[in-house]
C-alpha cells in the first residue's frame, strides 16, 4: 500500500468513526467503561473470602529419624480481606512455604507421632499476610507426622480385589515380585502389621497371563519400601482327563483280603492344560476300610477318594458303587 492509498484509508476510518451514529456509540462506550471502572473499584473495596494454597514443609529432621508419614505438601487457607488486598495474594509472588521444625516438637520420647497445633501453623502463616487479613479456616484441620528410629520388618505382599477368568479358564497362580517388602512405622503400629496388600485389583474375563505394576496400599503412619510391586497373574485352560484307579483295602486283618468287582474304576476330573500330563492314576487313592465294610449292611460299597492331587476339580467316579467280597486268605 503506497502513501496515497494509506491516506485515503485513514480518511475513510476517520469519517466512519466521526459519523453521527458512530460518534454516539463511542460516547456510550466511554461512559460504559468509566462506570465499569467505578463499579470495579467499589467492589474491590468490599470484603471477600478467597482460598489460597500454601506449601508446607518439615525441617530439621535428624539423620537417625525416618519420617514414615509426613505432613501434606500443601494446605488450603481461606483468607478474608478487602478485594484490593486479595488480588495481591492471587496474582502476586508465589508464597513461601510454612516451615514446621521437627526440633520444636521433639520431647525426647519415641512416641512415633507428632500432632502439630493448628495455632502454631496459623501464627507462621500470618507472618506472610497483611495485618488486615484474617484467617477464616485451614484445611486439613489436623496436621500430623509419624516417625521412627529405623525400626523395620519384612512382611509378605498379598492380593486384594477380584480376578475373574473367562469360561473354561481358571486362575492358576498370582505371584508378586518382590514377594515381601520392608515396612517402617512407630513401634505401636509396626507390631500390628502382618502383611501388606496391593491396591485393589478388579480384572474380568481374563483369558491370558497378565503382568501389571501395582502400588501397595498406603497405611497411616507407615512407610513401605518399595512402594510398588510387579504382579504376575497366570491363567490356564481347563480340560478333562480320565484315569483308571485301583481300589485298595485298608486296616484289614492279616487273614483277610478285599476283592471288589470291578477292581478298578474310572476317575474323571477337570485339570489345567499345563498339568494334563503330570497328573496320573498314582496321584489318586481309592481306599475302603475294613471297619466301613463290617458296618455296611449292603452288598455294595460307595467309593470315596481318600487322596487326590491339588489343582483338579469336578471329580467323578464311575461307577460310584461296587460289589465287594471279603476273602479269607489263611486260617485264623
Amino acid at each position: 500500500m503506497d502513501s496515497i492509498q494509506f491516506r485515503k484509508y485513514c480518511i475513510r476510518v476517520k469519517d466512519f468513526l466521526l459519523g453521527k451514529k458512530n460518534k454516539e456509540f463511542l460516547i456510550f462506550l466511554f461512559f460504559f467503561f468509566v462506570s465499569a471502572a467505578f463499579w470495579l473499584l467499589q467492589s474491590l473495596n468490599e470484603t471477600f473470602d478467597v482460598e489460597l494454597k500454601v506449601p508446607l514443609r518439615l525441617s530439621d529432621v535428624p539423620d537417625n529419624v525416618v519420617i514414615t508419614s509426613g505432613l501434606p505438601p500443601e494446605m488450603s487457607v481461606v483468607v478474608r480481606d478487602k478485594g484490593t488486598v486479595l488480588i495481591r495474594y492471587i496474582y502476586g509472588a508465589e508464597r513461601s512455604p510454612v516451615v514446621v521444625s521437627y526440633k520444636s516438637y521433639d520431647d525426647g520420647t519415641v512416641s512415633g507421632r507428632v500432632a502439630v497445633p493448628l495455632a502454631d501453623v496459623q501464627k507462621e502463616l500470618q507472618k506472610q499476610l497483611f495485618s488486615s487479613s484474617r484467617i477464616v479456616s485451614v484445611r486439613p484441620d489436623t496436621l500430623e507426622y509419624f516417625y521412627n528410629l529405623g525400626t523395620r520388618k519384612k512382611v509378605p505382599v498379598l492380593l486384594a480385589g477380584e480376578i475373574d477368568t473367562a469360561p473354561e479358564y481358571y486362575l492358576k497362580r498370582v505371584s508378586f515380585s518382590p514377594d515381601s517388602v520392608e515396612v517402617l512405622a512407630p513401634p505401636s503400629i509396626l507390631d500390628t502389621i502382618r502383611a501388606v496388600t496391593v491396591t485393589p485389583v478388579h480384572l474380568q474375563n481374563l483369558a491370558s497371563d497378565e503382568t501389571v505394576e501395582r502400588y501397595l496400599h498406603r497405611m497411616r503412619g507407615v512407610k513401605v519400601i518399595p512402594e510398588h510391586v510387579t504382579m504376575n497373574i497366570q491363567v490356564d485352560l481347563y480340560t478333562e482327563k480320565t484315569v483308571e484307579v485301583p481300589i485298595v483295602g485298608v486296616n484289614f486283618p492279616g487273614s483277610k483280603d478285599l476283592r471288589t468287582f470291578p477292581s478298578k474304576v474310572k476317575v474323571t476330573f477337570r485339570v489345567g492344560m499345563s498339568n494334563f500330563k503330570s497328573v496320573t492314576a498314582n496321584d489318586f487313592v481309592l481306599a475302603v476300610s475294613y471297619e466301613d465294610l463290617v458296618n455296611n449292611g449292603s452288598p455294595k460299597i460307595r467309593l470315596q477318594l481318600r487322596s487326590m492331587p491339588p489343582g483338579i476339580s469336578n471329580v467323578r467316579i464311575e461307577p460310584e458303587e461296587v460289589d465287594y467280597l471279603i476273602e479269607q486268605t489263611q486260617d485264623e
